[in-house]
């Protein structure tokens, strides 16, 4: 009889620290490996940065276009563009070119 009190006193003693470690150690888990948690943090944080490089590339080729097609407007036709369209979509050359194809 005095065994089984000393262990219930033992276990009582003990009880709540491993109720609290046990908490700590669920919610330190998910605070690291969870949908919300460090891991996928850092993940989401390298797809940010990658979608940020990849529409600075698409901004910086939008405006190469926009200043392309702003040289073919009726109002402002660049002479050297009209001839390179020109070409190109009809196949001209002149007699000293070279046509090298892609």
């Amino acid at each position: 009889m005095d065994e089984r009190l000393t262990l219930r006193r033992v276990t009582r003693g003990w009880s709540f620290p491993l109720l609290v470690l046990a908490l700590v150690g669920y919610f330190s888990y998910f605070a690291v490996f969870g949908n919300h948690g460090l891991l996928r943090w850092s993940r989401l944080q390298a797809a940010v940065e990658a979608k940020q490089a990849e529409l600075q590339k698409l901004s910086a080729e939008r405006v190469a276009l926009e200043r392309r097609v702003s040289l073919m407007r009726p109002e402002s036709v660049d002479e050297d563009m009209l001839e390179e369209q020109a070409r190109s979509r009809l196949g001209l050359t002149e007699a000293d070119e070279v046509v090298i194809l892609k």
